[in-house]
């Protein structure tokens, strides 16, 4: 008796691959589906990377050896897609772009599942209005902010990277938003741990919606 060939889902990440920490809870999500990775920058190395300087969008992201790196989304945008072509290749049947920056022009011969999209569509089902957004670096609050405010969200933003900053930081972080008056918190980051979610969900009043996590339910839930 033949067994019945797994189906194919592609993850796409900014950096290279594999990228076991942003795939796991994917895996655990779909473990009837073979998971392909494909990254952006595969086969570079971080000398190779261009400055960033003058950078109008800087991602952060990690080669295979964990180091991390920024590179600009103008510089990515087209590696991205070529690491995306390379999963159509294998026969995707859709993919994850492991990222919340926009990538507008990013297409697949299947889905490709975009977590900024997604999240605007389910905010907009839920009626939120007002949203507060938790950027990963200092350099991305004022694309970030751009890119919401764009789609005529109100918007307070702060800069949070959930698994390396103090205590007191967290408190401050923590008393800031449950002083403020907003509809929901919107982690616009791929890959925070979901123990660290959870522990936010629960210092807060408000709804949290991790853009990377919310992709992956739909995605497993739709595919």
């Amino acid at each position: 008796m033949k067994h019945k060939a797994q189906k194919r889902i592609g993850a796409l990440t900014i950096g290279q691959s594999p990228r076991p920490d942003l795939v796991s809870p994917l895996v655990q999500l779909m473990p009837d589906c073979e998971i392909i990775q494909a990254g952006a920058l595969d086969g570079l190395t971080p000398e190779e990377l261009p400055d960033i300087s003058e950078a109008a969008y800087p991602l952060v992201t990690q080669m295979q050896n964990g180091a991390v790196v920024k590179v600009d989304e103008s510089y990515i945008a087209p590696k991205l897609q070529q690491a995306q072509n390379r999963l159509d290749a294998k026969g995707v049947a859709a993919t994850l772009l492991l990222c919340a920056g926009t990538f507008a022009n990013l297409h697949g011969t299947q889905p490709v599942y975009k977590p900024f999209n997604i999240g605007c569509s389910v905010l907009s089902a839920l009626n939120m209005k007002s949203i507060g957004l938790i950027a990963p670096v200092l350099e991305q609050e004022a694309p970030i902010r751009q890119r919401w405010e764009s789609i005529r969200w109100e918007l307070t933003v702060w800069t949070a990277d959930l698994g390396t900053q103090d205590r007191a930081f967290h408190r401050q972080l923590i008393l800031r938003i449950n002083e403020s008056e907003l509809d929901c918190i919107v982690l616009d980051y791929v890959g925070h741990p979901l123990e660290q979610v959870v522990q936010l969900r629960r210092s807060i009043d408000k709804p949290v919606i991790d853009l990377g996590y919310l992709a992956m339910v739909i995605l497993a839930s739709t595919v």
